[in-house]
């Protein structure tokens, strides 16, 4: 069976509500830490839509404010001005009773460094998550075997991460982001710590999601080769978006860029 086909088979595929383009949407989004002569402005009147079945890399220098829109976009941070857009609703104001719950269902989430529990095996780390997504899931050590399948790693899902390589523990990683099913794949820099063969194969891996599964998926990146894999480049620098480009090998969506 193909990895593609597995996919299909394997998890259903996402799409936007009924009258919408966007699983997500950033509207003229603004950060700005402390206040007065000691405010530093990490981002400003950043828009940006987030579509179902694409690959969208956020690049820049260190400082330019690329952890800082995605974190926003996760619902992690709260911004000083603009508006998030979740599940075809504005979500800038909902207190923080309400976030986890929104969190947990329209995001997952990937890092560089992996954040596995090192005691448990990739199996546990995978259906631990899945229970803390959803306290009440039924059977997580189940589909904790079914999405470490989906990626590839089900010889290995006994296994401690000591015993696993590095693409190995990211895999685990995307499987634990996959658990609950999230339309919103986010990743910050999660090849930077891979060779640029496990690197790639990571990314091959998150594009086959977008275009079979129609996951969004959202990766900051220092890492210009990763950009054959993306529909759109979005280049942040001074906490201002820059540009919004579509690598020339991609064709292009049938939305308008945003």
């Amino acid at each position: 069976m193909t990895a593609a086909l597995a996919l299909s088979e394997s998890l259903p595929r996402v799409a936007p509500l009924p009258g919408q383009t966007s699983l997500a949407r950033l509207v003229g989004i603004g950060k700005i830490y402390g206040a007065g002569e000691n405010a530093v402005t990490a981002l400003a009147e950043a828009t940006l839509d987030i579509r179902a079945g694409e690959v969208t890399l956020i690049e820049g220098p260190s400082g330019s404010g690329k952890t800082t829109l995605i974190s926003i976009l996760g619902l992690l941070l709260t911004p000083t001005t603009g508006e998030v857009w979740v599940e075809g609703k504005n979500v800038t104001g909902l207190g923080e009773r309400a976030l986890p719950g929104l969190r947990a269902r329209n995001f997952g989430f990937v890092f560089q460094g992996f954040n596995l529990f090192p005691a448990l095996t990739a199996l546990e780390n995978v259906a631990m998550a899945i229970q803390m997504k959803d306290p009440k899931a039924k059977r997580p050590k189940d589909e904790a075997k079914r999405l470490l399948e989906i990626v590839g790693l089900g010889p290995r899902m006994h296994h401690l991460p000591a015993d696993l390589s590095g693409g190995q523990k990211q895999r685990v990683a995307i499987a634990r982001a996959l658990g609950g099913n999230p339309p919103i794949l986010v990743g910050d820099e999660p090849t930077a710590a891979l060779d640029t063969k496990t690197a790639l194969s990571v990314m091959e891996l998150l594009r086959e999601l977008a275009t079979t599964a129609g996951r969004a998926v959202v990766v900051v990146t220092h890492d210009p080769r990763l950009e054959r894999f993306a529909d759109r480049v979005v280049r942040v620098e001074d906490g201002l978006i820059q540009a919004i480009d579509r690598p020339a090998d991609r064709p292009a969506s049938t939305h308008a860029h945003a």
